[in-house]
């Protein structure tokens, strides 16, 4: 009687699970023909339904139990699905683009707690905050939020203030796209977008919350952490002529590269690097997020 009893409770909890993966393969099945909707079809009006229809399916799927757990592959050239190396947490983030060639972005971040639904909505308020506040020197909330696509999430753990920093792609308009380094941590558990670990200028001393690269959508400009050097190395960006110093939608990369480096807790500039392995730059993003001749690189000769 007992081993039946133990085959029968084994059974249910199998049956349980397998109804519960179906469940999420229909959900996932209907977020991607809604996430090619949004996309790809040439009418606003149809991208801007699909997106919300995504939404809604999308908090509806992760209401169902050990949700973190499940992995969206389906939807990896739709939007970007990034976890903490500590799985702590997830980020969803993705863009729809206007017919004027401008983007809104849109996100979710996801706690790790199996008891329960523990979701933050990120809401784009890109316009309102350049309007209004510092962007450097800001602390954001994910109800004001500066939107992006995250494609590398880098913990730094370990010390008394732990945060993230997330490395993201925004669109701008149809000259020029941005690249962007977050930064993220959680006060009495709940995210806040902002601490000062980022030196804005070489050897100022002074640090930025986050930090934004402006750059013309022609070029595509390399922001990545890459593990060889541990560090976050980027392109040094330059006008592509006298009059254009200062225009940063003309600026391009010059075949030299910066970088951050970890120390004490903050990351310092390191200028002129010498790389002997860069990482594919074909990995950095999910899909070309700007259709926009991703694989095109003018590069600025000095």
């Amino acid at each position: 009687m007992r081993k039946l009893i133990i085959v029968l409770f084994f059974l249910i909890i199998k049956t349980s699970f397998c109804s519960s993966q179906s469940k999420m393969i229909l959900f996932e099945d209907s977020l991607a023909a809604h996430g090619q909707v949004f996309m790809n079809d040439t009418i606003q009006e149809n991208r801007t339904q699909a997106n919300y229809k995504f939404i809604r399916t999308l908090v509806n799927s992760l209401k169902e139990k050990n949700s973190f757990q499940y992995n969206y592959d389906s939807l990896k050239n739709v939007i970007s699905i990034k976890k903490s190396e500590d799985s702590k947490f997830r980020i969803f983030t993705w863009f729809t683009q206007n017919d004027d060639g401008s983007y809104r972005f849109f996100g979710a971040i996801q706690i790790n707690n199996p008891n329960k639904l523990e979701l933050y909505p990120l809401i784009d308020q890109t316009q309102q905050i350049q309007l209004s506040v510092s962007l450097p020197d800001s602390t954001l909330t994910p109800e004001k939020w500066f939107g992006a696509v995250y494609y590398q999430i880098l913990p730094v753990l370990g010390i008394k203030e732990p945060y993230y920093i997330l490395l993201g792609w925004k669109g701008k308009n149809l000259s020029t796209n941005h690249k962007v380094v977050e930064t993220l941590y959680f006060k009495d558990g709940k995210p806040q977008f902002g601490t000062a670990v980022l030196e804005k200028s070489a050897k100022s001393n002074d640090f930025a919350k986050r930090i934004v690269y402006t750059y013309t959508k022609e070029a595509n400009m390399l922001l990545r952490y890459i593990k060889d050097e541990k560090m976050i190395v980027y392109d040094h960006l330059v006008a592509s002529n006298e009059e254009a110093v200062g225009m940063l939608n003309l600026y391009a990369p010059d075949l030299s590269y910066d970088g951050y480096k970890f120390k004490s807790g903050k990351w310092v500039i390191q200028e002129n690097l010498k790389l002997s392995n860069l990482p594919d730059e074909d990995d950095e993003f999910f899909i070309d997020p700007a259709k926009d001749g991703q694989n095109i690189r003018p590069l600025i000769k000095q």
